[in-house]
């Protein structure tokens, strides 16, 4: 299929699935044991459907008293809010993990045999453990010091930002690292960099100028599951620090609004299919008909 369909085939396919999974909160019903209710799903489709034909009409059950908002109103208080945190987080993971694998290419083979033993462990951390730990730390901080290290607690008036920054970037870099650590290998045994260090450049340089381009092409094959696993992560950071955010009003907006639930998933989707539809074509013409899947 002709790739300049095919893109706009996928947007419209993942559109419409997007529009049944709006509803479908109304598809399963109880009474005495757990029932299929496809009237009530195809009803709830077609009332969506008139709310987004007027959208500013569209309301939103939010905070502790469930009071009624415009939607466009919570949305747009709450989402720069998320995916600040998420950009944020995601240019650290990517910075510290180039970093960190550089560095350990650097090591002396059995320091570099522990580092990964280390990226392992930290690679089986649950992403709630690890969020209640560092809570605990800096609680237990301040106890002993009087010194406040983070917020630990959002609230309306005031936004925090470094601790869920930190908590949402660690297990992306964990998993950065393995892969670029994973490519590196890979390439540090082809004849180019035994041809470089036969010309008498350090594998210093070697790694940098040479090895990481040519694992840049891998990062972003692997940039989809990272944002799938930071978006989904996200949702738990917002719990647990008490953020009032997108991903927050999302979920509530899952059983109670299905047209703001919709909006607010596309939201999600587009700007995001947007770049890494875009992303995609610009690799394959630097790649010029490579074989990479992108």
């Amino acid at each position: 299929m002709n790739k300049v369909v095919r893109a706009p085939l996928h947007f419209v396919i993942v559109f419409i699935g997007l529009f049944l999974l709006s509803g479908i909160s109304a598809l399963l019903d109880y009474d005495t044991e757990l029932v299929i209710n496809v009237g009530a799903y195809g009803l709830r489709l077609w009332q969506t459907i008139l709310e987004l034909a007027s959208p500013s009409s569209i309301v939103v059950l939010w905070g502790a008293d469930n009071k009624q908002y415009g939607m466009f109103d919570i949305f747009f208080t709450t989402y720069p809010y998320s995916f600040t945190i998420l950009f944020i987080s995601f240019l650290v993971a990517i910075l510290i993990s180039v970093v960190a694998s550089y560095l350990m290419m650097l090591l002396p083979r059995k320091l570099f045999r522990a580092s990964e033993k280390v990226v392992n462990i930290l690679d089986g951390i649950p992403d709630v453990f690890l969020v209640v730990l560092f809570q605990l730390f800096i609680i237990w901080l301040f106890k002993k010091t009087d010194f406040l290290l983070f917020d630990i607690y959002a609230t309306w008036e005031e936004k925090i930002y470094m601790l869920p920054v930190i908590c949402l970037s660690f297990l992306p870099v964990v998993f950065l690292v393995k892969q670029f650590l994973f490519q590196l290998k890979e390439e540090e045994s082809k004849p180019y960099v035994e041809f470089s260090f036969s010309k008498g450049f350090k594998k210093s340089y070697t790694i940098w100028f040479h090895v990481f381009r040519n694992v840049w092409i891998h990062f972003f094959l692997h940039l989809k599951p990272i944002f799938l696993l930071m978006l989904s992560n996200l949702l738990v950071i917002e719990i647990l620090f008490n953020i009032k955010g997108f991903m927050t009003v999302l979920l509530r907006t899952a059983t109670s609004s299905s047209p703001a639930f919709f909006i607010g998933m596309l939201l999600i989707f587009v700007p995001f299919y947007v770049v890494f539809t875009i992303g995609s074509l610009l690799l394959k013409k630097w790649l010029k008909g490579g074989e990479y899947n992108v």
